[in-house]
C-alpha cells in the first residue's frame, strides 16, 4: 500500500508550515536583491536650496510705468534706445531692462542700465537696446524694474 497517502493531521500542518517560511524566505531574498544602495562623495551631489514663499513688491508706486518713448537714429531710422518714465517707491540702486518684440512675439532688440533714484520722484530712465530695431517691426515692448 501507498504510505504516502496516509499522512495524519499534523505532519500535513508541518509540510504546509515548512512551504510557507520557504516561501516567505525566497521573497524576503528577492526582495532585498532589487534594494540598491547608491554611495556618493559629497563633492558628487550638487548644492540645492531654497526658501519659503516671500513677498514681492512691486519697485514703482504705483505699480506701473507712466510713460515710454523712443530715441531714434538715422538713417536709416532705427530705434536705439527707450526712455521710461516711472516713479520708484524707495530711495535706491535699480535696474531697469526693455526687450522690443516683433508681431510674432520674437525678441528682436534688448537692453538693461542701472539707475540710481529717489523715492516718489518721477524718473525717466534710458536704456540703449541692442541692436537698433526699425520702428516698422515693433509691436510690443517689456519692461522689468528691479531694485538692487
Amino acid at each position: 500500500m501507498f504510505l504516502g497517502m496516509y499522512v495524519n493531521g499534523g505532519d500535513r500542518r508541518r509540510k504546509v508550515a515548512f512551504l510557507l517560511l520557504a516561501l516567505a524566505a525566497v521573497m524576503a531574498v528577492a526582495s532585498a536583491a532589487l534594494a540598491v544602495v547608491i554611495a556618493l562623495d559629497p563633492g558628487d551631489v550638487a548644492d540645492i536650496g531654497g526658501t519659503f514663499p516671500v513677498d514681492v513688491e512691486c519697485p514703482a508706486n504705483p505699480c506701473e510705468v507712466s510713460r515710454v518713448t523712443w530715441s531714434i537714429s538715422g538713417p536709416p531710422f532705427q530705434v536705439t534706445a527707450v526712455n521710461v518714465e516711472w516713479t520708484p517707491r524707495n530711495s535706491g540702486s535699480y535696474t531697469v531692462f526693455v526687450v522690443l518684440y516683433d508681431s510674432t512675439v520674437t525678441i528682436i532688440s534688448s537692453g538693461s542700465t542701472t539707475v540710481t533714484v529717489t523715492g516718489g520722484s518721477p524718473t525717466t530712465t534710458t536704456v540703449n537696446v541692442s541692436p537698433g530695431a526699425s520702428p516698422r517691426v515693433i509691436y510690443y515692448v517689456e519692461i522689468v524694474i528691479v531694485q538692487n
